[in-house]
């Protein structure tokens, strides 16, 4: 469980930085507004949100067959490719 909450600490600190900038979306898959509330949120609030959670807040944003492709290409071509599979379904 202390991975899961470590992890989640990191992603939530990582989502409060890129509230800052025009691609936080496209980095963390959040919504503005969530993104705008985690921005507005405390180390220790988000600490709190880590802790109480208990699953993982982050989830894999390419479907069976993205994931697929993406293990086949060469490790120049991956970020490439993940960057606009999710680009191309922001909304």
């Amino acid at each position: 469980m202390n991975d899961i909450i470590s992890i989640n600490r990191q992603f939530l600190i990582m989502a409060r930085e890129a509230a800052k900038f025009g691609s936080g979306e496209l980095l963390t898959g959040l919504s503005r507004p969530m993104l705008d509330r985690l921005a507005a949120m405390t180390l220790e609030q988000i600490e709190g949100l880590a802790k109480g959670a208990g699953v993982s807040l982050i989830s894999l944003r390419l479907n069976d067959a993205e994931l697929n492709r993406l293990c086949t290409l060469h490790e120049t071509q991956k970020a490439a490719y993940a960057i606009a599979v999710v680009a191309s379904g922001e909304k």
